[in-house]
């Protein structure tokens, strides 16, 4: 039986980057895997509170993670559980710790796709930020750069009850999101221009075809939003800190075609985005915005069943506890020196 210790499970960031585990640890026993509180421990499982401080600067962080890491007496994993693809700040420590692996819940296709430098690392920001970083990754740490086996749609259980989809849809578009972000800094250098930027990019789009759809947009709580999205044939869902957002789980969940920037590049496990698929892509500038809208509008009926029918599909497929379970066990018993028994 491996033995894992969770360190501060419940703390800010870690607690939704851990949630998955409690899902599934009575199952993972039968994997031989199981979580303890004590430091009898094989492995320690360390969250991003514990070696990321998006509230200093990036070095400080660095030198922060570093320090806390040395005082751990035996093997641990790190886990970076933000929102996006983005290396800032866990790969520095990873490099320069003794880690044996950084895991993330996304990240981008291959280690070539990180030598360009984008601001704070995200390739959908572009560059031109003060902190614009890029990463020449070794093949030897890439191979130990691991998925988590779950993204934000194993968060919430309640996403696997699928609502009867709306036949009778009355709005054309639900374009409920937020569009501006308040002053938000990571590492001394603003994020939220980025954030605010692509969004607000999409509402300078909307706004002359308010005429032409029958669009709700206005902020609403949130069981009305919900409502309103189950009684619309589309759903915008831009970027935000990240690629993946709660809305792509909400659209599949009350049967809403949603469209968002192609992300093909993006690796993550499960991975329910297949585009023109279960999602309509869209270029992340909204160029062609109007096209993609008349595209499903025109040919609703067939695009509605087809979406549907493939993300739902996808999803049960994917998000799977004993599949999760068997990802990490597998996890383990790749793992030079382990035994795992089953």
């Amino acid at each position: 039986m491996i033995k894992i210790k969770i360190q501060s499970p419940s703390k800010d960031r870690n607690e939704p980057t851990f949630r998955p585990f409690a899902f599934i640890q009575n199952k993972l026993r039968d994997y031989s895997i199981e979580f303890t509180d004590s430091n009898d421990f094989d492995y320690m499982f360390v969250g991003m509170h514990d070696f990321i401080n998006k509230r200093i600067p990036l070095q400080e962080s660095i030198d922060y993670g570093l320090e806390n890491l040395s005082k751990i007496s035996g093997d641990y994993f790190l886990f970076e559980g933000s929102d996006s693809t983005s290396l800032m700040g866990g790969f520095e420590v990873f490099e320069q710790s003794d880690a044996k692996y950084l895991f993330k819940n996304q990240t981008l296709g291959s280690r070539e796709d990180y030598k360009t430098p984008y601001a704070h690392n995200k390739w959908f920001w572009g560059d031109g930020s003060d902190l614009d970083l890029s990463y020449d990754i070794s093949e030897e740490m890439w191979d130990r750069i691991k998925l988590t086996g779950w993204n934000v749609g194993q968060l919430v259980p309640n996403y696997k009850n699928f609502q009867n989809i709306n036949l009778n849809k009355k709005v054309d578009i639900c374009a409920i999101f937020q569009g501006k972000h308040g002053y938000n800094e990571d590492h001394g250098s603003r994020n939220d221009l980025f954030y605010t930027k692509h969004r607000k990019g999409l509402w300078d789009k909307l706004e002359p075809l308010k005429s032409k759809y029958n669009m709700i947009y206005d902020k609403l709580p949130f069981e009305e939003y919900i409502r309103n999205l189950w009684d619309s044939k589309i759903s915008f869902s831009p970027f935000g800190m990240g690629e993946i957002c709660f809305r792509d789980f909400e659209c599949m969940q009350y049967g809403t075609i949603f469209l968002k920037p192609n992300q093909d590049i993006v690796r993550t496990i499960p991975n329910i985005y297949i585009a023109g698929e279960t999602y309509i892509d869209i270029e992340y500038d909204w160029s062609n915005l109007e096209e993609r809208i008349d595209y499903v509008l025109s040919n609703f009926n067939v695009v509605n069943e087809m979406i549907n029918t493939n993300v739902r599909e996808k999803f049960m497929d994917g998000y799977d506890y004993d599949k999760l379970c068997l990802y990490w066990y597998n996890i383990f018993k790749n793992l030079n020196g382990v035994e795992v028994d089953r």
